[in-house]
């Protein structure tokens, strides 16, 4: 299975971003420390609980915050009536939960499926393609895209104006294997819809393949209004989270150029 997720990417798309996040990695550091003193090197063992403590005190402070905003910024949506009309909304599946006990019906956890859904209203395409697989391969559930279908449905969006993509699990087969259907179904200029902080990494991806693409972001998490100073500047657990997820995204941005899927 590891050497599996070796050679198909998910090592590095899913597995590598673990090993360095920060709240994992001063974890990681305070184990081998307390190894250390155990086997009497103090010294070293300082060294390490203090890289560890500093870690955490960095990114639980607001730095997390403008790294956040700065990379789910680099494409800014504006008002859904300004976008071009396109032949397809292309939105990359994930944000939906699925139906496991204790949950009866499936959850929308995240903005991607509404704002795909805010777009076909404005028609500004006439068809919704969805991607995205089950990335386990589990056998007790259907793949993320259906679901989100089965929402799309309950909504009032025709079967006829859906398409699912079921076989994706990273954002290179989400490109992939969309480009498949839109060359089935002579398609040529999308809307992609992901969370603001995953189009950077998205876009590049689908563009690199040759699709024209128009990024249509949603899911903004910063918001731009003003708060007291001390809440501004107040370190916090929560900042912790936002770094794993910014760290998350530049890694993968990282791995997908170095493995050439994307530009």
């Amino acid at each position: 299975m590891i050497f599996e997720s070796l050679s198909d990417g998910l090592f590095w798309s899913k597995w590598l971003p673990q090993l360095v996040y920060p709240l994992n990695l001063s974890l990681y550091l305070s184990l081998v420390a307390l190894l250390l003193i155990w086997k009497g090197r103090q010294h070293l063992a300082t060294l390490l609980l203090s890289a560890a403590i500093l870690i955490v005190l960095i990114f639980s402070s607001p730095l997390s915050v403008m790294l956040y905003h700065n990379h789910e910024t680099i494409h800014r949506s504006g008002p859904i009536s300004d976008l071009p009309r396109a032949d397809a909304i292309v939105v990359l599946s994930g944000d939906v939960g699925i139906p496991v006990p204790p949950r009866q019906y499936s959850q929308i956890g995240g903005n991607r499926l509404l704002h795909a859904f805010r777009l076909f209203q404005a028609q500004k395409a006439p068809l919704i393609i969805i991607s995205g697989g089950n990335v386990f391969q589990n056998d007790n559930v259907e793949s993320e895209a259906l679901y989100s279908l089965r929402i799309l449905r309950e909504w009032g969006v025709e079967q006829e104006s859906i398409l699912a993509e079921s076989g994706s699990r990273n954002t290179f087969e989400n490109a992939l294997n969309t480009k498949k259907l839109l060359q089935a179904h002579r398609i040529s200029k999308i809307l992609l819809v992901t969370d603001a902080l995953h189009m950077p990494r998205a876009f590049s991806t689908f563009q690199h393949t040759g699709i024209d693409v128009v990024a249509s972001p949603s899911g903004y998490a910063v918001a731009e209004y003003s708060r007291p100073t001390l809440l501004q500047w107040w370190p916090k657990v929560e900042n912790l989270m936002i770094a794993k997820r910014v760290i998350r995204e530049k890694l993968g941005i990282m791995v997908y150029r170095l493995r050439g899927w994307s530009d």
